[in-house]
């Protein structure tokens, strides 16, 4: 099993606090604290106190096995209250029956606003840390159930909410006066009024519709005020994300078990051989039956412009892929998503890359790295033999898509349009193993031993009924833009799709701004470097109609991959702005499998568009090597009449690419803390050029540049 090991009685006091606050009815209480405890209508505690302090929280896990325990822990926490209310924590506890005679419990819990904090998160080696994380903000917890854990779908006895609202949580990778993110205006609101809540064979399970509430801005702050309590005028607003309203038929599962433990039946890792851990599965769907037309309370996804005059785009009315006149049983659904800290040469094992089976029986090319190791940095940061965070995610799928897309901002009506920015998702699997480190921002003192480093694989693919890469509308990756007027309702973009995402020693690192000015602003963000990546998709490109996949026109076989070292940077947006800026810088170069890394394609990068089913009738860009960048890159959205003239609302993609010599200084910032450093800045892009199998030339690019400017707008 997980032990907890609360090594102090502060640490006691913390978990209580947390999980089981109503047990505090049972601590001795003064006069005064009794006169708070109320007997009419079940038992009312109310507690107040200065704070609670804990030394250490940890979760070990394997401890029995030798070479696999690991532990997770965070140091020196606090939990204060910072609200006004004369409670800080007030739980009520009360036992009926219904007009069966069935027992009722009931639990009502208020945290008022708080702060909780710890200021480092490590695995066994203290010397690292992932960072400084602080939360602010109140909670609720209410629930009614038969007994405390009572599983019936039919009756649907139980009701479940929990709220967080109006809080900020907030990270930093170093101390003090360095970069740090905020997730401001952060609300989440799970509401189950009727459902079950039981124990079953499988976990514990909750199941019932969901009034589902996520959404924030995502701030970035460098500037002497930061307090990790507090937002100020110096927080930088890059985006805003949000999801709210029904799931309906949710069920999750709650399971424990860690990392499979790499033995096979009939060539695929047994998942459920499991060491120790936490692991979970999630479904639900985005309308209750097939036919139902489009209710207020139907879930939509929001994104757009962080605070201030908002622009937003929510896409709602999700409707399911269908096969043939048959929606797919569910929109949603991961059923095996793992959570777990792992030794060195103890993680999940490989994910095929062409195929579905994951194992020895593979019939395509297996990917994968090698957990506990990390090379091509200082020796701060290089390590073998290392303990990791890991995450695994076995057969995702989102296989619903939107129907609708809304405009609005603080002073423009809503504008709701008939139009899809569809991406389903089949097949998702991903190995995440995460280290503490990498940090440059203050090297002098350390930072290399703060901040995250990654090993990331990434991939969701469509299968065919023989479990290649194939053709599979219902369960298959899409991406498309689609006219879903009743009267038309086709898209058209890349269906049947895989891609593939792999970075292997992936340094995540939140890098200061040099200046608050126009010229330093994409100089600073979220910036992510792997000296070893690979990027892939193949697809058709094809138009369909919707939502059955049916009359389709096929005009073209796709098929681009991309490896070497890339950068990629979120920036702030520069003063006065409110876009998200991004930028980003690539070495391309063959990648080799070493002992460590699998990820090679073998054939380099390249790019390749072919006719329907005939892969021999192609032209190819191959062995493309070099250097390029993307600079002063942004997204932004236009609200109706931006400029005055009665525009019509638009969302505009704009990039300036550049290449050889002119991507020298983007690469030169992207890759610092690379050792060795990577020489010859400014390399020409070069690719041989064939049709079929017969070599036209070369191309080459010793430097120069392209702008796009991409605009999504109605048609009016």
């Amino acid at each position: 099993m997980r032990r907890i090991k609360l090594p102090t009685v502060s640490s006691y006091f913390i978990f209580l606090l947390m999980l089981f606050s109503q047990a505090y009815a049972l601590e001795a209480m003064s006069e005064s604290e009794m006169s708070s405890v109320q007997g009419r209508d079940g038992v009312t505690v109310n507690f107040n106190g200065a704070g609670v302090t804990a030394d250490q929280f940890s979760i070990q896990v394997d401890t029995p096995t030798a070479g696999q325990a690991e532990g997770l822990y965070l140091n020196t926490l606090n939990l204060t209250q910072t609200g006004t209310a004369d409670n800080w924590l007030t739980t009520k506890v009360d036992v009926g029956s219904d007009v069966s005679g069935d027992a009722y419990l009931s639990i009502d819990s208020r945290l008022d606003i708080s702060r909780f904090s710890f200021n480092s998160m490590t695995l066994s080696d203290s010397s690292r840390s992932f960072g400084e994380w602080a939360l602010v903000g109140g909670m609720d917890f209410r629930m009614v159930n038969r007994g405390l854990f009572f599983d019936d779908t039919t009756n649907k006895p139980a009701s479940l909410y929990f709220a967080l609202t109006d809080a900020k949580w907030f990270y930093r990778q170093n101390w003090y006066y360095h970069a740090n993110l905020t997730f401001d205006n952060l609300d989440f609101v799970w509401d189950m009024p009727e459902g079950s809540i039981g124990i079953t064979n499988e976990g514990l399970r909750i199941f019932g519709d969901v009034n589902y509430l996520l959404n924030f801005d995502l701030l970035y702050k460098f500037h002497p005020d930061q307090d990790m309590a507090t937002v100020t005028a110096n927080d930088k607003r890059m985006l805003n994300f949000g999801w709210e309203g029904t799931l309906y038929d949710t069920e999750l599962v709650v399971r424990g078990g860690g990392i499979w433990d790499g033995t096979e039946v009939g060539g695929a890792y047994d998942t459920s051989a499991r060491t120790q851990g936490l692991n979970f599965g999630v479904g639900w769907n985005y309308k209750k039956n097939q036919g139902d037309t489009v209710k207020p309370t139907d879930l939509r996804w929001q994104i757009g412009q962080g605070g201030g005059e908002q622009v937003l785009l929510e896409f709602g009315d999700w409707i399911n892929l269908h096969n043939g006149a048959t929606r797919v049983p569910l929109g949603f659904d991961f059923p095996n998503i793992t959570f777990d800290v792992v030794t060195a040469g103890n993680g999940p094992g490989g994910l095929c890359w062409g195929e579905g089976t994951h194992g020895s029986g593979c019939g395509a090319k297996m990917l994968g790295f090698d957990v506990g190791t990390i090379r091509g940095y200082s020796a701060a940061v290089n390590r073998t033999g290392s303990g990791a965070l890991m995450a695994a995610i076995r057969d995702g799928n989102l296989l619903a898509y939107s129907n609708q897309v809304t405009v609005s901002s603080n002073t423009m009506a809503p504008e709701t349009y008939n139009w899809g920015l569809i991406y389903t998702l089949a097949n998702i699997d991903a190995n995440i193993a995460m280290y503490p480190g990498g940090s440059l921002s203050h090297v002098a003192s350390n930072s290399e031993n703060q901040g995250f480093m990654i090993d990331l694989l990434l991939m969701t693919q469509t299968l065919d009924g023989s479990g290649y890469q194939g053709e599979n509308w219902a369960k298959g990756t899409h991406f498309m833009i689609a006219d879903t007027d009743p009267a038309v309702n086709m898209g058209i973009g890349l269906l049947n799709a895989n891609f593939l995402l792999a970075a292997d020693d992936l340094r995540v690192w939140l890098k200061n701004t040099p200046a608050d000015s126009y010229a330093s602003a994409y100089a600073g963000g979220i910036d992510l470097l792997s000296p070893r990546a690979r990027m892939q998709l193949s697809a058709e490109f094809a138009g369909v109609a919707l939502p059955d996949g049916s009359d389709k026109v096929h005009v073209a076989d796709v098929d681009l991959n991309l490896e070497g070292g890339i950068n990629f940077r979120l920036s702030p947006p520069p003063p006065g702005e409110n876009y998200l800026a991004y930028s980003a810088a690539m070495r391309l170069y063959p990648l080799s499998d070493t002992v460590d890394s699998v990820l090679a394609s073998g054939g380099g990068s390249y790019w390749s568009i072919s006719e329907p089913g005939r892969p021999g009738v192609e032209l190819r860009l191959a062995n493309i090597v070099g250097d390029l960048a993307i600079v002063d890159s942004k997204i932004e959205l236009y609200e109706r009449n931006h400029g005055g003239n009665g525009e019509s609302p638009e969302l505009e993609i704009s990039n300036k690419i550049v290449f050889g010599g002119s991507a020298a200084a983007r690469l030169g910032d992207g890759i610092s803390g690379l050792t060795p450093a990577p020489t010859d800045l400014g390399q020409v892009v070069s690719s041989d050029v064939y049709f079929g199998s017969d070599r036209l030339g070369q191309l080459v690019i010793p430097n120069g540049s392209i702008r796009t400017t991409i605009g999504l707008l109605p048609q009016e």
